[in-house]
């Protein structure tokens, strides 16, 4: 489905030299006080609060992946992981940032992001969970505090010197890494030495969680190899080396590790070489020659690969507006797999650009009373809901999913389009409310709040009484977080 995916990144340097000021203290208890000693401030409860703060903080300044495929897919490859693992305090988020760049990466309270360029990069399914599984362990060891807690006879970088950094890290983890080194050099290189020992205790517990989960156990080590042989080759270094400080010895560690077990085959999972093909055709560098490219890998391919890479080569046809050839191989590989959510986004997509609204209703109208409340299903269904002219019918699909998944951001937003196209402007008010606030952006928040308070009328009580909780509620997180940038 279309996504509008502007959003936000932290660089895997995050998982490792993350440093706060000890004068940064928040003014309402339910955000986390950074004062201080480590664990005694960063309870698992506060540790929990500051990761929603600062991914709700990033989430609007870098791109993001709203894509219920990819999210569901990566969600369900971590917990996974997560399953298997030992220590584990609070939930998980995986999510996905759209870039280039061939990295990872772990923040406060179970956060963690991986780009796309990764998922380009990984051969294999176990070659991307060794990944998570790594930077699930840099969490479940509480790497960030224990951190915090051995730097603190060190001079602190300050709030607003770590968000223009992380700022920059999203476009060029090496120039982040140069711009650290450069504030405050013999603070970052204790952190540097610091981080090479977090590094070591990730690889060992990570192999032990992926090893349990069911995938490769020698899938860390070709990973690592392959990282190195690239940047034997190129100028710019993969960034996953620049964040993740990698001497020689760590692959051949990698590799000794997992000569304690058997040598087998283990097989890629559909989804992954499915969301595999969509990240590649949909969101790569070489997007632009998809067609080609995936022509080439059907001629090449067989069994699910081969069924993989007709879905890359159908989803390339929409983007690129070959819209027969593109419903023709979508109802061959959708009498193949009737029930495939890839297949039938894809035909949302074109059923859309092609205007046939109905035939896509009605194909989701089906879906959903199969899978209700499935978030590729729902919001696809919404979608189109809303450009067939029936946009109260897909706020009550949204309002619905909501109440389960209160914080998605894509549902969001096209409930507020909904309610803006159904011309009921407290509601798209009140919601667009919300929207801003799940990107920290308070103030069009508090704007928007006051819109939507603005065509309220008295018989609107609860309403007016919730949005006036909403504006103090978003006033005191826009305190805060200025105070965390050093404003």
């Amino acid at each position: 489905m279309p996504l509008i995916s502007k959003s936000i990144v932290v660089s895997g340097l995050l998982s490792s030299i993350l440093l706060y000021s000890a004068n940064s203290m928040a003014r309402n208890n339910d955000l986390p006080n950074l004062g201080a000693s480590a664990l005694t401030v960063l309870s698992i409860e506060k540790e929990k609060r500051l990761g929603e703060v600062i991914y709700s903080e990033l989430r609007g300044q870098a791109n993001v992946l709203y894509d219920p495929l990819v999210n569901e897919y990566i969600n369900s490859l971590g917990n996974r992981l997560v399953a298997h693992s030992n220590d584990v305090k609070f939930p998980f988020t995986f999510f996905t940032v759209n870039s280039p760049d061939i990295n990872a990466f772990a923040f406060y309270g179970g956060y963690i992001g991986i780009h796309s360029g990764l998922i380009s990069a990984a051969e294999n399914e176990s070659q991307l969970a060794s990944v998570l599984g790594h930077e699930i362990a840099h969490v479940t060891q509480r790497h960030l505090a224990r951190r915090k807690e051995a730097s603190a006879q060190q001079t602190p970088l300050t709030i607003a010197g770590i968000v223009g950094s992380l700022l920059l890290a999203a476009v060029n983890p090496q120039a982040m890494l140069a711009t650290m080194m450069a504030t405050t050099a013999g603070a970052q290189q204790f952190a540097i030495n610091y981080t090479r020992g977090n590094e070591q205790e990730a690889d060992n517990i990570g192999m032990n969680v992926l090893v349990a989960a069911g995938f490769d156990p020698y899938a860390a080590g070709e990973f690592f190899n392959k990282l190195q042989q690239q940047a034997r080759f190129k100028a710019k270094m993969p960034a996953f080396l620049v964040t993740h400080p990698m001497p020689d010895s760590r692959v051949t560690d990698a590799r000794l590790r997992a000569q304690q077990f058997t040598k087998r085959f283990f097989s890629d999972s559909l989804e992954f070489l499915l969301m595999k093909a969509r990240i590649d055709a949909r969101y790569s560098e070489r997007k632009n020659a998809a067609v080609e490219i995936f022509e080439q890998k059907v001629k090449d391919s067989k069994g699910n690969r081969l069924f993989a890479n007709q879905y890359g080569l159908a989803l390339a046809y929409v983007d690129h507006e070959k819209y027969d050839k593109a419903e023709r191989l979508l109802q061959q590989l959708e009498k193949a797999a009737p029930d495939n959510l890839y297949i039938l986004d894809t035909f949302s997509d074109l059923y859309i650009a092609t205007k046939q609204l109905e035939s896509a209703e009605r194909k989701l109208k089906k879906a959903y009373q199969l899978r209700p409340n499935n978030s590729v299903v729902t919001l696809n269904y919404a979608n189109v809901l809303v450009a067939n002219e029936k946009p109260e019918k897909a706020a009550q699909l949204l309002e619905y999913y909501l109440l389960a998944k209160p914080k998605d951001y894509l549902a969001t937003q096209i409930l507020a389009n909904a309610y803006k196209t159904a011309k009921n402007m407290a509601k798209y008010y009140a919601t667009s409310a919300e929207f801003y606030a799940l990107r920290s952006d308070y103030r069009s928040a508090i704007r928007s709040a006051d819109r939507a308070l603005s065509v309220l009328t008295k018989e609107d009580k609860a309403e007016i009484s919730r949005l006036e909780a909403l504006k103090i509620q978003y006033r005191l997180r826009l305190n805060y977080i200025q105070e965390l940038k050093g404003v």
